[in-house]
């Protein structure tokens, strides 16, 4: 049978631990779900910098093309009014135009066919003045070989952004140009409420450095070989500025050789991704351990609660009591049948218990009837015995009767012990030993401390019945063939029997200081010493399985030595000790 420690029992029947990790279980798919729920929000949370970057870009591109679809229009309307071939009236015509547009332009100039200012309208300073040389300008070159609409990037220090040249045709000859210059707020929209911001940088392929539109920090650009990526291909890239802080960057080609660099700094939508992973993650937790707790309390009380009330009540019933478990109203269908169960097997079992009990009372009554009738049988033997050697004359055969009457009555008085003291398979050795030997000095007409002093010393011991009987009968020839032979003459004297238990072995002396046996007399069958109770004593301790030593001269000491036997349950029933043969000595 196995055996488990208290805290294993615990564990392996606890029903509410049982029910928790089947929660847990059943909880694993619901919860890798909403884990990959989560991370994929934190995805699309963290893409959400690509997404911005993405609409600031679409958002300039288009303020872009409306822009220039504007000063191409205005360019072309003022190259239709005829008072611009008049240096004074084309000047007047410039400052009143750019006055209306001043938010957008920095200033408006006419060149001829060879480049020379002929009229202008500025405010900022350091603007082309009348006769002023721009030939040498990339985007004159790019009006005079393609007599089309040319937008080169300007000087963003000076407030110009981009300088729009509209050609002036006579015919298929080119007469000159009107020129724009162009601020950057045309081109930096303002965000919406709650919309993104971003960086912007200009670029065309004759500025070599990018141009800050939104003053951002050196260290927001992107890497140099990023930069040329972006350049050659376009779209939108995730990675890292100059200065190592994530960034989504997207280029965007504004038309005639510009392009517009848009970066985002997304580590605010990365923290924001994160806190959003983190709080689902507690939601998701908490709403786990509220699930665990409440399925730990439901089990507690439709479950454990009613197993506890029952596992008391048996409890209660293995202590003699009544098993009741109390109310089961609620309680799952299961345990009440449970209960049931038990409630009528416990009945079962308490009937065949009272059965048994009257069994066993009436196997005790008939085992005291059986230890008193062989008591009594004993006593009639030992009385015949009595009479018998009351008839003989000869001394040495009436000795022999009267031996084994006091043989006979010793077996009578053991029997009496077992069932006056109701222990059929037990004996106090010290009240069975003080009776045995007073009734011994009795039999042979002596009286315990006149002439002979009789000491016993002896424990409470229960001795089993199988190994009280040949003790018995050891010290019923030892004392008696003291009391016989050891102090002839009147001669006074004392017998000491003494038992002693050290652990499971026992200890049995017994000694007078008479005259003692003589040497070799102790083996001979006639003899003052009778030799037949000294070969019983042998056969005796030989049948306990015992060491026996007898030591002769001044007065004689038996001992005994024998290991005690364990007791023998209650109902079964030992055997008869035999008597000892010759062999057995």
């Amino acid at each position: 049978m196995i055996h488990l420690g208290p805290a294993r029992r615990r564990s392996a029947s606890s029903v509410r631990a049982r029910l928790v990790a089947l929660m847990l279980f059943a909880a694993v798919p619901v919860v890798a779900m909403a884990v990959l729920i989560s991370w994929q929000n934190y995805r699309i949370a963290a893409a959400g910098a690509v997404e911005n970057v993405t609409l600031i870009r679409q958002s300039v591109q288009a303020r872009h093309d409306a822009a220039l679809e504007a000063v191409v229009q205005m360019l072309g309307a003022l190259s239709k009014v005829p008072s611009l071939r008049s240096p004074a009236s084309c000047e007047n015509v410039l400052g009143e135009v750019l006055s209306l547009n001043a938010a957008y332009y920095t200033g408006l100039f006419v060149v001829d066919a060879d480049g020379q200012v002929r009229c202008s309208a500025s405010t900022v300073s350091g603007g082309p003045a009348r006769g002023a040389d721009l030939s040498g300008a990339s985007w004159f070159a790019e009006v005079a070989r393609s007599r089309d609409f040319v937008v080169r990037a300007g000087s963003a220090g000076s407030g110009t952004l981009l300088q729009a040249a509209y050609p002036l045709l006579d015919g298929n000859r080119l007469s000159g140009a009107m020129v724009a210059g162009l601020r950057p707020n045309w081109l930096i929209a303002e965000p919406r409420r709650g919309g993104p911001s971003g960086d912007l940088w200009l670029l065309d392929r004759e500025v070599a450095r990018p141009v800050d539109l939104s003053g951002a920090p050196a260290g927001a650009l992107p890497p140099s070989p990023i930069l040329r990526r972006l350049l050659a291909q376009g779209g939108v890239l995730e990675t890292v500025s100059r200065d190592g802080q994530p960034f989504s960057y997207a280029i965007a080609d504004l038309g005639h050789g510009l392009h517009l660099l848009v970066g985002y700094g997304s580590a605010r939508e990365r923290a924001r991704a994160r806190g959003l992973l983190l709080r689902r993650i507690a939601e998701l937790g908490v709403l786990l351990l509220s699930g665990l707790a409440a399925i730990a309390f439901g089990a507690n009380l439709a479950v454990v609660e009613p197993i506890k009330r029952l596992n008391h009540a048996v409890g209660r019933w293995r202590g003699g009591g009544r098993f009741d478990p109390g109310d089961l109203a609620g309680v799952p269908q299961e345990v009440r049948e449970l209960s049931l169960s038990f409630a009528q097997a416990t009945e079962a079992l308490t009937e065949r218990e009272m059965q048994l009990r009257g069994s066993l009372a009436e196997q005790d009554l008939l085992m005291q009837e059986i230890h008193h009738r062989v008591k009594n049988n004993l006593q009639i033997i030992a009385s015949l015995l009595n009479l018998q050697a009351a008839r003989i004359r000869q001394p040495e055969a009436r000795a022999e009767f009267q031996s084994a009457r006091d043989r006979i009555r010793a077996l009578g008085t053991l029997h009496r012990h077992l069932y006056a003291h109701g222990e059929l398979h037990t004996l106090n050795m010290r009240s069975f030993m003080k009776e045995l030997c007073d009734q011994l000095f009795q039999a042979l007409g002596e009286t315990p401390g006149a002439r002979i002093r009789l000491d016993i010393e002896a424990p409470e011991l229960q001795l089993s019945s199988d190994q009280a009987v040949p003790l018995a009968l050891i010290v019923t020839e030892t004392v008696s063939n003291a009391v016989k032979y050891a102090f002839p003459a009147g001669r006074g004297g004392a017998i000491s029997v003494r038992l002693t238990v050290e652990g499971e072995e026992a200890r049995l002396v017994i000694r007078d200081d008479g005259v003692g046996i003589p040497s070799g007399r102790s083996e001979m069958e006639p003899g003052a010493r009778d030799g037949i109770g000294i070969q019983l004593v042998r056969g005796f301790a030989r049948q306990l399985g015992a060491s026996l030593t007898v030591t002769e001269g001044a007065g004689t000491r038996y001992e005994i030595e024998m290991k005690l036997r364990p007791q023998r349950p209650s109902g079964e029933v030992s055997p008869a000790a035999p008597v000892p043969s010759r062999a057995d000595a």
